[in-house]
Formats: C-alpha cells, sequence, structure tokens
C-alpha cells in the first residue's frame, strides 16, 4: 500500500500550485482567496467551488480541518498577500474533537484569515452551527414513572457518548428531571454544629433537615443531586440517603462552605423526578436516556453535549508564535459541556464558576475578531480570552442560553493581599510569567443574557487580572449573580485589573430573571468590582432591576479593597437592597449619577476604615421612603472615615427625607428601625452643601428619568446627561 501522508502531500501540492497560478496576489487584485465547506462537500476536493460540480470530481471541502490543511500548504508569500476567506455553507457541523487554530493559521493585518458563513443569516436554515453534540435521533415508546415517554440506548451512538447534565431537545434546552418543578425549597435547619459558633461558619456541610411540609417530595430521590444556593455560591451535592426520621438529607458531598437556614435549593436528575413533559432523566447504569414529550412534539431530535470546547485559538507566547489576524463572522457556536463528576471532586466552585473552560477560547493570541456571531446552547461559559491575548474584539454577537456565563477574561489568579492596610506593597508580581498578560480586548454591541442555566453563580462578564479592556454598549441580563464582575485581588494586594472601561452598558434583572425566577443568590451586583481599579471607569451605564435573595442586590458594588475608580453618569433603579455599595476600598469617586428606589437604602457602605472610602457628589439620590444612606455589618453613622458626602440632591416620594440608617443587611427597611435624621446626618458633617427638592423627573416610577430645564438639581452642580444611549447600537 502506498503511504497515505505522502499521498496526501502530493494532492495538497498540486492544489497549492494550481492556486498561485490562478489567483492573483494581492498587488493584482483585492478579491480574497476563497475556499468553501459544506455538507454536502469532500475532504479529497479542491475546497474552490460553492458546490459539487455536475460531474462529482471537484467541489467544496467538507470539514474545517481539511481547509486548515489546504490554507496551510499555500505558500507564505501569497498568505502575507491576500486575504484567505473560509465560506462555511449553512448547516450543523458535528465535530468530533475541537477545532484547534494555531500560529501557522495566522494572516496578517493586511491580509487576514476570515472565517464566515456563507448564506442568509436571517433565515433560520441558513445558519452554519459549530456543534460540539452528538445527535440521538432514534428513540423507542415506553413508560416511566406511569407517564408515556421516550428512550434512547445511548450504546448505540457512533462514538459514544460522554457524561452530560444539560441536553437540548428540537433546538430548545430542555429540563433535567427536577423537583419541586418550578420555584425552590428552603433549608430549615442545618444539625450540624452549635448554631452562631465559629465551628458553624467554618464547617462543610454533607446535609442538612428539609421542612415536613416538603416531605412529599422526597420519595425515591437517592439517585439524584441537590443543588443548594449559599451566599454567593452554589452546590451540586450528589444524595446519599433520606433519613425521614429525622427529616435530614445526607449528601455524598459536602458543600464549600456552612450551609444556612433559608438557603434555597431544589434537587434533580432522579428517576423518580420525571414527572412533566419537557424534562428529561439519565439511567446513567443502563445507558439509557429518557424524555418526555411536549404535547406538540411529534419528532424528537436531542442534542447532547460532548466537547468541552469546539473552537480553540492557542498560540505559543513562550515561542513568540502568537494566534494573530483571524475574523470569524457569522457563524453559530453550540452544544458544550462541563460536568462536576458525581463521584469525585468538589461539589461546586468558587465564586463567579470560573473554573471552567469556554466554548471559545483564546491563547496566546492578538487581534482576532468575532463579530455577528452567536453562542448558545452551551454547558459552560461562552467564550474565554485567556493568558497571552490581547486587541482581540467581540463585536455585535448574540450570546444566550448559557450553562454559565459569558466572557472570562484574563487570568484566574488569586494574589495574597491585606485587608486593612492599603499603602502595604510588599506583594509578589501578579504573574510569574509575564508573557500570560491579557489586556486592550474589547466586548462591544453584545447582548448576554440568559446565563447561569446549570451553573448559576456565573456572571455576564468577568475579567480577572486583565487591565485596560474596553466594554461597552452591552446588554446583559437574566443572570442569577452579577452581570459584570472586574478584578479578582481581594483587598488591597496588587491588581491588574485597572484602566478597564465600562461604558453605556445596558444590565438588568440581574439576581432575578424578568420571568421572576430567582432571587436564590446573595452579594452581588449589576457591576461588582475588586481590589486595585486605578484608571478603571464606570460611565453611562443603565442600570434596573438588580435583586437578591438574603442580602446584597446592589447595582453598582465595589467589593473588599476596590480602589480608585471614576463612577459617573449612571443611572440606576429599582434594586433590591441599594443602588450603590461599597464593601470597603479607598478613594472611589461617585458623581453626577442618578440612583433611585432601592429597598433598604439608595446608598450602603459595609465596612468604614481610616481613609475616606468614596467621595459621593453632585448625585441624585431619590428614595421611596426608604433611608438615602444604610450602614453594613461594620459601619454607623459616626463611625470614623467611611466616605465623604455633599453637594447632592435628595428627596423622598413618601415625605420626610431619611437620612442614615445605623445598621441593615438582610432586612428591608422597617419603620421600628433605628434610623438617623437628615438633620442629625448633616449635625455630623455630611450632606452640608446638598438640596432636599424634587428633582423633577418625568416618570420616575416606569424608568423615565428625564428633567426638567429647571430642575434644582442643576444648583448642585449635576450635569444631565445621555439616558437613551446604554445597550447595543
Amino acid at each position: 500500500m502506498k503511504d497515505e501522508g505522502s499521498f496526501k502531500q502530493v494532492v495538497c501540492f498540486a492544489i497549492a500550485t494550481f492556486l498561485v497560478g490562478m489567483v492573483p496576489c494581492a498587488a493584482e487584485s483585492s478579491q480574497p482567496l476563497r475556499f468553501f465547506v459544506s455538507l454536502e462537500g469532500n475532504d479529497a476536493w479542491s475546497g474552490t467551488l460553492e458546490h459539487p460540480s455536475s460531474h462529482g470530481a471537484d467541489g467544496p471541502f467538507r470539514s474545517l480541518e481539511a481547509v486548515r490543511s489546504a490554507i496551510r500548504d499555500l505558500p507564505q508569500g501569497q498568505r502575507r498577500q491576500q486575504a484567505i476567506e473560509i465560506c462555511v455553507l449553512p448547516g450543523e457541523y458535528l465535530l468530533e474533537k475541537p477545532f484547534v487554530l494555531d500560529a501557522r493559521d495566522s494572516g496578517t493585518q493586511t491580509a487576514p484569515v476570515i472565517y464566515r458563513s456563507w448564506g442568509d443569516q436571517d433565515q433560520d436554515d441558513q445558519a452554519v452551527v459549530i456543534s460540539g453534540g452528538r445527535k440521538v435521533e432514534h428513540w423507542q415508546t415506553a413508560e416511566l414513572n406511569g407517564y408515556a415517554v421516550v428512550v434512547a440506548d445511548l450504546t448505540q451512538l457512533p462514538g459514544g457518548y460522554q457524561p452530560f447534565e444539560q441536553m437540548w431537545v428540537n433546538g430548545h434546552r430542555a429540563t433535567q428531571s427536577r423537583t419541586p418543578n418550578q420555584g425552590y425549597l428552603q433549608i430549615p435547619d442545618v444539625p450540624l454544629v452549635e448554631k452562631n459558633s465559629a465551628a458553624e461558619q467554618r464547617a462543610k456541610t454533607y446535609d442538612f433537615r428539609f421542612a415536613s411540609t416538603d416531605a412529599h417530595y422526597f420519595d425515591g430521590v437517592e439517585d439524584g443531586v441537590a443543588v443548594i444556593f449559599n451566599k454567593w455560591l452554589e452546590y451540586h451535592m450528589p444524595l446519599d440517603r433520606v433519613d425521614r426520621e429525622n427529616q435530614k438529607i445526607v449528601c455524598a458531598k459536602q458543600s464549600g462552605r456552612a450551609l444556612e437556614v433559608e438557603d434555597h435549593y431544589y434537587l434533580e436528575g432522579g428517576r423518580a423526578m420525571l414527572d412533566q413533559p419537557g424534562e428529561w432523566y439519565l439511567d446513567r447504569q443502563a445507558d439509557k436516556l429518557y424524555y418526555y414529550p411536549l404535547p406538540d412534539e411529534s419528532e424528537i431530535v436531542a442534542m447532547i453535549p460532548n466537547l468541552v470546547t469546539v473552537l480553540q485559538l492557542e498560540g505559543d507566547a513562550d515561542q513568540e508564535k502568537w494566534v494573530e489576524h483571524l475574523a470569524f463572522r457569522g457563524l453559530t457556536f453550540s452544544h458544550t459541556t462541563w460536568v462536576l463528576p458525581r463521584d469525585k471532586g468538589p461539589s461546586g466552585y468558587s465564586q463567579a464558576d470560573i473554573q471552567m473552560d469556554g466554548a471559545v477560547r483564546l491563547l496566546d493570541t492578538r487581534n482576532c475578531s468575532f463579530e455577528d456571531c452567536e453562542i448558545t446552547a452551551i454547558g459552560n461559559y461562552a467564550l474565554e480570552i485567556g493568558p497571552g491575548c490581547e486587541q482581540n474584539r467581540v463585536l455585535h454577537c448574540d450570546i444566550h442560553d448559557l450553562g454559565a456565563g459569558g466572557f472570562l477574561i484574563g487570568p484566574k489568579i488569586r494574589p495574597p493581599s491585606d485587608k486593612e492596610n492599603p499603602d502595604r506593597t510588599d506583594f509578589p508580581p501578579v504573574l510569574e510569567n509575564p508573557l500570560d498578560a491579557c489586556s486592550h480586548n474589547e466586548i462591544a454591541d453584545c447582548r448576554i443574557y440568559d446565563g447561569g442555566r446549570y451553573y448559576h453563580c456565573a456572571v455576564g462578564i468577568w475579567i480577572g487580572q486583565s487591565p485596560d479592556n474596553n466594554v461597552h454598549h452591552n446588554e446583559i441580563y437574566n443572570f442569577y449573580y452579577s452581570g459584570i464582575s472586574s478584578g479578582w485581588t481581594w483587598g488591597y494586594g496588587r491588581g491588574l485589573a485597572t484602566g478597564n472601561r465600562f461604558e453605556h452598558n445596558h444590565i438588568h434583572h440581574i439576581g432575578r430573571w424578568t420571568n421572576g425566577d430567582g432571587a436564590v443568590l446573595s452579594d452581588l451586583g449589576g457591576i461588582y468590582t475588586l481590589g486595585d481599579q486605578t484608571g478603571t471607569v464606570i460611565r453611562h451605564n443603565r442600570f434596573h432591576d438588580i435583586w437578591a435573595g438574603k442580602y446584597g442586590g446592589w447595582a453598582i458594588y465595589c467589593d473588599e479593597g476596590s480602589r480608585n475608580i471614576l463612577i459617573e453618569n449612571n443611572l440606576a433603579y429599582r434594586c433590591r437592597h441599594a443602588c450603590f455599595n461599597q464593601h470597603y476600598g479607598k478613594n472611589n469617586i461617585v458623581r453626577n449619577n442618578i440612583f433611585a428606589f432601592a429597598d433598604t437604602s439608595v446608598v450602603m457602605m459595609g465596612k468604614a476604615q481610616p481613609h475616606t472610602g468614596f467621595i459621593l457628589t453632585n448625585n441624585i439620590l431619590l428614595s421611596d421612603g426608604t433611608p438615602i444612606y444604610a450602614g453594613g455589618y461594620a459601619y454607623r453613622v459616626n463611625t470614623p472615615g467611611g466616605f465623604k458626602a455633599d453637594s447632592n440632591l435628595v428627596w423622598s416620594i413618601a415625605g420626610e427625607v431619611l437620612g442614615a440608617q445605623d445598621r441593615c443587611l438582610s432586612r428591608l427597611y422597617e419603620p421600628n428601625e433605628p434610623v438617623t435624621s437628615w438633620k442629625k446626618w448633616r449635625a455630623l458633617g455630611n450632606d452640608r452643601n446638598s438640596v432636599i427638592a424634587d428633582p423633577g423627573f418625568t416618570d420616575p416610577a416606569n424608568g423615565d428619568f428625564r428633567l426638567q430645564d429647571d430642575s434644582p438639581a442643576l444648583k448642585t452642580g449635576f450635569k444631565p446627561f445621555p439616558l437613551n444611549e446604554a445597550g447595543p447600537r
């Protein structure tokens, strides 16, 4: 037999030689060199025809791997002079492994390599879907729990399957069997250690009690998983047994932190839990997949995820080989997975669920772009811009139906810090390898929504140790945890999330979805910051409907050590606890914002330190009866340090303007809570030049915060700013 590899090299060389002779260089023509990929193609063909020839001897490629090989075989001189377009015809391309591009596949600034859809994107049947899934089409009728269902034998799938916890049927996310079918249960007691003890706070929990009124939910559920919401985290704890005598659930894994009374939870993945149309159950012992069809479903095509990543751009900065000048236009990436094994490992991840890879990953990648793409129906984060990435752009993309979150940007490093001394400098560099630096990336005009479908504490956009990124004109909504998270240094250690710009973003329905689901996680923000943010700007954003469970539904949340941030010209309203909250930090400027209607207070501060935490000036602070200011667990109105407030306009539509509430965290404002009067608040040196007056908004109850020309807010130095420019253009 002839050597197959040598034969392929000869064929590729012949194709390349033909193309060199037939296609003019960039100096002679601005036309790109085009290759075509089609489900009707053949990897033995040249890939230079859009459709198969009439005699069937030539046509498009069948796979992305084939076109990648053909481009690599082109002469370097031609590749540097002429742009290359890979035109992918409509269809669903099921990958057996991630499609990986490295430095060999790069373009140049004047001759980029462009992967694009080739068809009418406005037509549903014209989409180009790069899928990491396996299709399940062959079903048998069956009965489960007394319901008429269908069942598929997954041992018959070509290539087998990987464990999965998420699935899509006929293009829509299906629900893994769960109880209750809607809403959540709450933990009435955690029988572990003495309540309110230090040991309780440190303890990791294996078991918890269930309410006697919930006992009917626990019949035959031992093969399921308890999904428990605890402060800002969630855990997936496989059940070990149900102790009915003591009304206790015993789990096979422990929680990462101590569970607490009133934590929300639900059960999923158990055989007995399948009881309504649209649910599925995987029998992991028998490799059988059960699905309870919806009433109008006659033909059932399920897609189970098989790959974690479908596209990976992977350079090698240590060898000075970056992936550069690649563009992706109009493509859809779908059907990826990320699984917490039930039999080993942790029950959950740290804050924001960042310990996972993206469905699309960039590593050591520069000057690449994604435009008009869609990332949907995935089990993990959508797009990861990791170490060594600079000057990449993601524009006008639709990112939704996410098992976790939208973007991961920068190294996932949590460096040492000091929570009390902002002047301490004796910390090691954040990055051991300077080539891991990630900066100057842009996310603009994207819609990022319906996230945290499985990993609930994931966020819309997460930026770790990464400076000088530009996040603007995006719409982010329907996440159970925060919309944007910036920084990954708790306290006053070194941090690299500096110089980031968050402007003109529309962030809403965070913590609780538009359909009312949620309010199960706490300590969250429309935008959330940590550590040194010198040069970071939060400007011209619109926040509303920011909710939370026990505490911490804040529009703008400066958490531990946030410092040197400029926060101006933002509109925030309808928040669960406050429009602006700072846990502790230093030298943040909060000016010329409109903060209105929060259920605890308009502004909060969690912890005062000897230095000035933030300066609040020239803002409009509008209450509907709750205090203008409130203190958290370690702040009182007479605490030295804290924050400075002056030259603001304050008003309450409920009557008397209330000053500062001495304490509040988990509870709404109640009239019998201790409240300091506005007069006493001023006597302490606060808001001495502020004005108490109706700002004259057009219709604030319905979200119209336009000011009248004679608004008294103008006398405080407030400068009106556009209110309708947030979100995609």
